[in-house]
């Protein structure tokens, strides 16, 4: 995006900064949508904390995001404050105010809300999970904590257990949200008194910071009676993508998830509060996408393209000088079903073997490492596939004129999708209809027209030696 004298800034503050993932939130959502904005992260100490307020209203900053360790302390220096902000005694999201009576007027100042909250809620129902009469327990008593239990309050939830090592903490926030709803539903409780809880199906929020990278192999309770109670886990932390946490609820017989659909959806949230607009869902889900990559990058190099432009010899050759794993998935899948493509699509049909391909690149997802990937055709043309091909790796697309493809399969008699009387003119159809969904899924277009395997190959070493550094410094 070109900036210029229209754009709008908006803007992170915290400290530190440096790791933030809100700029691949906002800018990608600007980006797709053709706003006008540049999300930008300030690290502001404590002390100067009212300057860099006041700072971002006379700078004609749209909104900010505040981060640790100024949710609190923010609030004093807001114009307004949302009332679940107020409840919940912080606040991460600034929107700049207008005055009542004149559109074009602004206030002095900024209004606070609090989308952490929001966007925990949304993750829940979206995920399935309805809090509406069910008992739960929040794992801690800090910030995050807090307002975890009012988002649970405000969905309905029949007990809400706060444990907590240092259950003075517990109280004091029980305390506060039992006035606030006058009953008597946030039961505080000390971390070790767990076995006082007799309710079975628990939905468990994690909300301390234990489990955190590089602190993987620790859970706040690692007591397998706990987790015998629990029947839905939701960790607060998304790095690791899988915590002790979640591990520990899934070998009991529980769901777990992590939270980065919540930093997703409360960035969402946030920006359509500063811009007055509704991110369409599509956009939504290739900025989540964007962030799982960011996130969780992985060291896998994947070709897409069409029949014939490369991919299984490419794949084949790159990955034994790069000395990695290589796999078809056309050939997984076969390997799956016990079954060939073609009788795939003979007896069940194509839709069922595209069902199949995205079954198979979510189990990739998950396990594979270190490999060069081929895949069938017709891979990228689900949406839902195109973002699991680059979780899965870096997506290079190779493409090549239709009548070079055409000379390169005309002879292939197990191709399904080319059997009929003018195979050529099929190409061309598939090709014009397809181009558009391949370059959407791909991170680099390489031409292999040449027929030359040494420069195609050479394309693409070029293109990952400087992206696998990236991935080294991550993994």
């Amino acid at each position: 995006m070109e900036i210029d004298g229209k754009t709008g800034l908006i803007g992170l503050i915290g400290n530190p900064v440096e790791h933030t993932l809100s700029p691949v939130i906002h800018n990608g959502i600007s980006e797709r949508m053709g706003i006008n904005s540049v999300y930008v992260p300030f690290q502001v100490e404590k002390e100067g904390l009212e300057d860099a307020v006041k700072g971002a209203y006379a700078l004609n900053i749209l909104g900010m995001n505040v981060t640790v360790p100024h949710k609190n302390q923010v609030m004093e220096y807001l114009e307004d404050i949302d009332e679940a902000a107020g409840h919940i005694g912080a606040v991460n999201t600034l929107v700049r105010m207008k005055s009542p009576d004149s559109k074009d007027t602004p206030k002095a100042g900024y209004k606070g809300y609090n989308t952490d909250m929001l966007g925990l809620r949304r993750q829940i129902r979206e995920d399935g999970i309805s809090l509406n009469g069910k008992n739960t327990a929040i794992l801690g008593a800090g910030g995050a904590a807090k307002a975890v239990v009012y988002m649970c309050l405000s969905e309905g939830a029949k007990t809400v257990y706060l444990l907590n090592r240092t259950v003075e903490k517990a109280e004091a926030v029980a305390k506060a949200m039992n006035a606030f709803y006058a009953k008597e539903v946030v039961i505080p409780m000390a971390l070790q008194d767990y076995g006082k809880i007799d309710e079975k199906d628990l939905i468990v929020f994690q909300a301390t910071s234990i489990g955190l990278a590089p602190d993987t192999d620790s859970a706040v309770l690692e007591d397998p009676e706990f987790y015998e109670k629990v029947s839905v886990g939701v960790d607060l932390i998304y790095n690791p993508a899988d915590t002790k946490f979640m591990r520990l609820v899934t070998e009991h017989g529980g769901k777990a998830y992590n939270a980065l659909k919540m930093l997703l959806y409360q960035g969402v949230i946030a920006y359509e509060l500063w811009h007055d607009v509704k991110v369409p869902r599509d956009i939504v889900e290739d900025v989540y996408t964007d962030l799982k990559r960011k996130m969780y990058q992985k060291d896998n190099i994947v070709f897409i393209g069409f029949m014939g432009s490369g991919k299984t010899t490419v794949g084949k050759e790159l990955a034994k000088r790069m000395k990695m794993d290589f796999l078809d998935t056309d050939s997984y899948i076969e390997n799956r079903t016990g079954k060939s493509i073609p009788e795939i699509f003979a007896k069940e049909g194509e839709e069922a073997f595209r069902r199949l391909e995205t079954e198979a690149l979510q189990h990739l997802r998950d396990t594979v490492k270190n490999t060069v990937i081929s895949t069938g055709g017709g891979m990228p043309l689900k949406r839902e596939n195109a973002g699991l091909l680059k979780e899965i790796g870096r997506v290079y697309y190779l493409t090549a004129a239709d009548s070079i493809i055409y000379e390169r399969v005309k002879g292939d008699s197990d191709r399904p999708l080319l059997r009929g009387s003018n195979p050529y003119e099929r190409i061309h159809e598939l090709m014009k209809n397809r181009a558009p969904l391949y370059e959407r899924a791909a991170d680099i277009w390489v031409d292999t027209n040449c027929n030359d395997l040494e420069e195609v190959i050479a394309r693409v070493k070029k293109d990952w030696a400087q992206f696998g550094n990236r991935i080294k410094e991550q993994l």
